[in-house]
């Protein structure tokens, strides 16, 4: 104790001369630890949420979902278990407004406006069962869905107010139907479990039927609500109960039922994809970080050679000196550490309130801790890993080096096995700490084998570079003696060369893997798309109306083609005899195994067919049923010619054997599906038919064909294409931001990371500066030899970067997205316009500090 006490001292004494370059410490560290516990933070708090609200998220204990009429005595059989029951039509359609009405009519393209795609939501005096309605103006909801004037009533999202116009008490039309507005349907207790294309639209389940949308083959999700009485500990385990027991009576229905662990799985999914890039981001900002606090501390124990050379001549003890030095780094990373965690305390109630208008639940106001203690143990982890080779190597010095101003990098190596034994624990302990933030162990290690690679990849660049210079300083002429010197001085074994271009390379190999993914993801929305793509989609037409449909289609002047195909939803059930939940399928497949998904029957191959294997039935086949399938999803469920599979169709199991693979150009948006069918026992099925447009592109000829069909065949629901595709790009540009601020992020480290660096060799480039300028070389001759060096060190680093970022983007945009990875050439030339500068930048920014204490000694 009397040891601890005493190196305590002699580190506090030391600290009142000021800490130096360990304020680039600090910040290395508190950036880092910022990023990862408030990105952790926020994470749980909306986690907590979700879980908090997850029965009022589901509309109950359990929820059943079919594209089927659901059966009458299935009420009946939950009732007599104890469940009140809640029944809720879901499907797409237009709604109409009248012409000039509110803000339409200081619009010019008032056909456009009257009409919009919207999700009719339908229920019935039960709904909600659980959960409150948030309405404007505010009523309890059977009041506020009542007739009015022999008009039913209708609830409108508050965007379809807007953009058509509409107030309480307007007249609108959604297929033969008229409703009028009772107000706005500013949040449902369910909203959050199911993903819609549009905004939602709420009616009463009479009024749907008023409304002549119930034909036959329409597409409608149906479903059932339950909620169970009794105490709240049991209600999960008497719901799964209730499930089995439904599973059973009604075997082989194909249904959808979900409990409230899966109540919002896809809000679920994207808020843990979110935290999980961004948590990385912070990773890569601390490790880039750990390279700052390892070269800052090992300057800042340099600037305290005199004062370790001093104590051990004095009689201190190796210990002594470790304990001394140790304190006072463990006291200035541990203020960096604190400073990272107050914001990631602070930040993320803040973020949540911003995001309080785009996330259907309320989050938690305190934020949880154990993200922020997590993301604080793991700088110290990280700051541990950084300082104790240093830190060794500072006390095994002999005093006479450092007398004799000798950086510790001339010193004898550490042969220690106990700090070779804290540096693999240490390791350990990130690696199971990254597992912890990443939430998948395959995910950390495929991260920490990025890291690991990209690092040996810099190493390896900055060990060529300087061998191709010293091998280039064995030809070149003597006659040439700034150029010479200046790859002399970069070539020597003492120079930070190497350590430099790790430093710079690492953030921008991190950048460019940002950079391109996100120029990659811009060039599928931008110039990936077909040109040839349909201009709308057309999805409940009646048989009845087909022919009327395209004779008003093919009478439009704009109209270049029409394509027609019959339509009725399916679900997977089993797959050679295994079901679908257990089919070992690849991830970017298994989607299929779930929900309800399209199918079409036809007795010829659809228009740009093209088999991969197999062959087609003949056009007059009238045997067993035989199934064309998608080639990808054939190889992702390890299906092939022959194999059998089992469909659910309008509630009935087909099984349907596999007669050929087709290759779907999914990406031209031409009309396909996934499932196609032949003739014989499906083709009397009850269905609807999706028809394709292709026009010539002009908006206000698009509106008018919109118009002309719709109006004819109020049943019909018209997609424009070019909507879809903005809603695409603007999520894109959502994507973007966010990849510009995780770059940000990477880009201040890697800053920070090359200040620590440069601040790490001040002393040496001051003392070379001066022997250059007393052999007789000027300022301008010292501005070239840096000039010169920067700019390999920008080239190597940049290159190497550039490299490793655009490996990465690959990897994410083909294994991940499983979208093809096209170069954003522009922005590599930018990036390497932009290191070059950067480097350049920095060489100015030496010469002139390093020549101003020359100047004066001059003077």
């Amino acid at each position: 104790m009397s040891l601890w006490r005493l190196a305590a001292r002699l580190a506090w004494r030391d600290l009142r001369g000021g800490i130096g370059g360990m304020r680039i410490v600090l910040a290395c560290l508190a950036l880092g630890v910022a990023t990862i516990g408030g990105v952790g933070s926020l994470r749980d708090m909306i986690r907590d949420g979700i879980a908090g609200e997850q029965r009022t998220l589901l509309g109950g204990d359990l929820s059943i979902e079919s594209s089927d009429p659901l059966p009458v005595d299935l009420a009946d059989f939950a009732a007599a278990h104890g469940a009140r029951v809640s029944q809720v039509l879901r499907m797409r359609s237009m709604l109409y407004a009248p012409r000039g009405t509110g803000q339409a009519d200081a619009r010019t393209d008032a056909q456009t406006d009257a009409r919009m795609l919207v999700e009719l939501s339908a229920v019935d005096h039960a709904y909600p069962l659980v959960g409150t309605m948030a309405l404007t103006p505010q009523a309890p909801l059977d009041r506020a869905l009542a007739p009015e004037h022999g008009l039913p009533a209708l609830l409108a999202d508050p965007l379809v107010i807007d953009r058509l116009g509409l107030k309480v008490g307007t007249t609108v039309r959604i297929g033969t139907a008229r409703f009028h507005v009772a107000g706005s349907l500013d949040r449902a207790p369910d909203g959050a479990g199911t993903v819609t294309l549009a905004p939602t639209v709420m009616t009463t389940l009479p009024a749907l039927d008023a409304a002549g949308l119930m034909q036959p083959g329409a597409l409608v999700t149906h479903m059932m609500r339950l909620a169970l009485g009794g105490p709240a500990a049991d209600r999960p385990a008497r719901a799964h109960a209730l499930a089995i027991a439904i599973a059973a009576r009604f075997p082989d229905q194909g249904w959808r039922i979900r409990g409230e662990a899966d109540a919002a799985p896809a809000l679920t999914r994207t808020v843990d994809q979110m935290a999980r890039f961004l948590a990385l981001i912070g990773l890569c900002a601390l490790l880039l970080g750990g390279l700052g606090v390892s070269t800052g501390v090992t300057s800042w124990l340099e600037g305290r050679g005199r004062t370790i050379a001093i104590l051990r001549c004095l009689g201190a003890s190796g210990p002594l000196i470790r304990r001394t030095f140790g304190l006072q780094i463990a006291a200035l990373c541990g203020i960096g550490i604190g400073a990272g965690m107050v914001p990631a305390l602070l930040l993320p109630p803040l973020a949540a309130r911003m995001l309080g208008g785009l996330l259907p639940i309320e989050t938690t106001p305190i934020p949880p801790l154990l993200p922020v203690l997590t993301a604080g143990l793991f700088g110290v982890l990280v700051a541990l890993l950084s300082v104790i080779l240093p830190l060794a190597r500072a006390c095994t010095t002999s005093p006479a080096s450092l007398f004799r101003d000798q950086t510790p990098h001339g010193a004898a190596r550490v042969r220690s096995w106990r700090v070779g034994a804290a540096l693999v624990l240490c390791a350990i302990l990130s690696a199971l700490l990254t597992i912890r933030l990443a939430d998948s162990p395959l995910f950390a290690a495929g991260f920490l084998g990025v890291v690991l690679f990209a690092a040996g990849i810099l190493l390896l660049a900055g060990t060529m570079l300087r061998g191709a210079v010293s091998m280039l300083l064995a030809r070149l002429d003597t006659a040439r003696g700034v150029p010479r010197l200046a790859l002399a001085l970069f070539a020597h074994r003492n120079a930070a060369t190497t350590r430099m271009v790790v430093a710079l390379g690492a953030g921008l190999a991190a950048m460019a893997a940002i950079l391109l993914t996100e120029g990659a993801m811009m060039a599928q929305l931008r110039d990936q798309m077909p040109q040839n793509a349909p201009a709308f989609y057309f999805i409940d037409i009646q048989p009845t109306d087909l022919d009327r449909f395209d004779s008003l289609a093919r009478a439009q002047p704009s109209v270049r083609a029409v394509q027609q195909l019959p339509s009725m939803r399916t679900r997977v059930v089993a797959v050679d005899g295994v079901p679908a939940e257990r089919v070992k399928a690849t991830p970017q497949t298994s989607w299929a195994l779930r929900g309800d998904h399209g199918l079409t029957v036809a007795a010829t191959p659809p228009p740009g067919t093209r088999l991969a294997e197999g062959t087609w039935w003949p056009a007059d086949y009238a045997g067993s049923p035989l199934l064309s399938l998608d080639a990808g999803l054939a190889e992702g469920w390890g299906v092939h010619v022959g194999s059998t599979i089992r469909l659910n169709v309008l509630g009935r199991a087909i099984d349907v054997r596999v007669a050929s693979l087709r290759t779907v150009a999914w990406r031209s948006l031409q009309l396909n599906f996934a499932f196609v069918v032949s003739p014989g026992l499906l083709s009397h099925a009850p269905h609807t038919f999706v028809a394709t447009l292709a026009t010539d592109g002009r908006a206000d000829q698009d509106a008018a064909t919109l118009a002309a069909i719709t109006d004819a065949l109020p049943g019909v629901t018209g997609i424009r294409v070019a909507d879809v595709l903005a809603r695409l790009t603007a999520l894109a540009g959502q994507i973007a931001t966010a990849l510009g601020v995780a770059a940000s992020i990477i880009m201040a480290s890697g800053a920070l990371v090359l200040a620590a660096t440069l601040a790490a060799g001040w002393r040496q480039r001051v003392a070379n500066a001066a022997i250059l300028q007393a052999v007789g070389a000027g300022p301008r001759q010292i501005r070239t030899i840096w000039l010169i060096e920067f700019t390999l060190l920008g080239l190597t680093a940049g290159l190497s970067a550039i490299l490793l970022g655009a490996s990465a983007a690959w990897l994410v945009m083909r294994q991940f997205l499983h979208l093809p990875w096209t170069a954003d050439w522009p922005a590599v030339g930018g990036m390497m316009a932009g290191t070059l500068a950067a480097t350049t930048l920095c060489a100015m920014l030496v010469w002139h500090r390093a020549l101003r204490p020359l100047r004066g000694r001059t003077r």
